[in-house]
């Protein structure tokens, strides 16, 4: 039994290949016609979505602004941040930093405590929480004071400097900073 009826009784829809391309591409915003339009259209389009990927690189312009920027009129940069840090609308995590609803978050805590208690995730994520975490407690304290900062903000006079495709300094590990909740 399946929902209460039998296999027998579902219905299959057949769609070609170009509904299937129209459907996937207005769900996401990017048919033609279905754009959104400024900040409420970013928080629109951010859901639709579903999580939007971070990405601190800015060769033309970060990624998450251009992925916003197709999909959404009179779109301009830092609109995705006053929907997130400001009007706490989103939340971000992940050990490739994503921005996730806000009412989603009760569902990652789960997955976010076994990261950080070691049930599950990348124990070389739990061995840099360990290994660092002076200087997460001074990130978050930091970030706690003053919001949003740069990697510049921090000394390196005291830490050591490691070799990561992430940066060599803790303070470019986002994951760390705001993967798992303080304990």
């Amino acid at each position: 039994m399946f929902g209460g009826e039998s296999l027998q009784e579902v219905n299959v829809l057949t769609i070609n290949i170009d509904t299937a391309r129209r459907f996937i591409l207005g769900k996401q915003g990017l048919w033609t016609g279905r754009r959104w339009r400024g900040i409420e259209g970013t928080e629109q389009a951010m859901r639709a979505m579903e999580y939007l990927q971070l990405d601190p690189l800015h060769i033309i312009a970060r990624s998450q602004d251009i992925t916003l920027h197709s999909r959404v009129l009179a779109y301009s940069p830092g609109m995705w941040e006053d929907l997130a840090y400001q009007q706490r609308k989103f939340f971000d995590w992940g050990g490739w930093l994503a921005v996730r609803p806000m009412d989603e978050l009760p569902h990652w805590r789960v997955v976010m405590r076994h990261e950080r208690d070691g049930d599950s995730g990348d124990p070389r994520i739990r061995r840099m929480a360990r290994d660092h975490a002076d200087a997460i407690d001074e990130m978050r304290a930091i970030l706690h004071e003053r919001g949003t900062v740069s990697n510049r903000d921090f000394e390196m006079a005291s830490r050591t400097r490691t070799q990561s495709y992430r940066g060599r300094k803790a303070a470019r590990w986002p994951c760390i900073i705001s993967g798992a909740p303080a304990k």
